[in-house]
């Protein structure tokens, strides 16, 4: 038998999204195929205990609010112009002077992009031939 449709509802038959008739749909082939019935007690048991754990109280370990504080003091101030800022800058300016490169179903990329995937493709293909070249050094005559 092909339960894929009722084992597709079992999961909203749980969270109480079906309707009156869908519901005694589910119950009554529930009523007969215990493959579904044993899928439904499964997904019941793990949602009680996913809700018992949500239960309970989590204490943090000791010194985690020290190590969050610490960690919060060396983050730069939001103004604080950091490496990572001035780089992110540099390339929207980039991006604002290249443009955008047009592709298929109206998207576009940064030309910026294109640049780097050129630049990793030429870099692959480099270590390519120096990897052939060194195998054909190494090779008995």
């Amino acid at each position: 038998m092909d339960c894929s449709y009722f084992r597709e509802r079992i999961n909203h038959y749980v969270d109480g999204e079906l309707g009156y008739l869908e519901v005694a749909e589910l119950q009554d082939h529930l009523s007969f195929c215990a493959d579904c019935a044993a899928e439904l007690g499964q997904m019941s048991e793990v949602r009680t205990a996913l809700a018992a754990w949500g239960r309970a109280e989590l204490a943090p370990p000791p010194g985690f609010a020290e190590r969050v504080a610490a960690a919060a003091a060396l983050e730069p101030a939001p103004d604080e112009r950091t490496v990572g800022r001035v780089v992110n800058d540099m390339l929207d300016a980039l991006d604002e002077t290249l443009g955008r490169v047009p592709l298929p179903g109206g998207r576009t990329i940064p030309v910026k992009n294109v640049i780097g995937a050129g630049i990793a493709a030429t870099a692959v293909l480099i270590q390519v031939e120096r990897h052939i070249r060194r195998t054909r050094e190494l090779k008995p005559l």
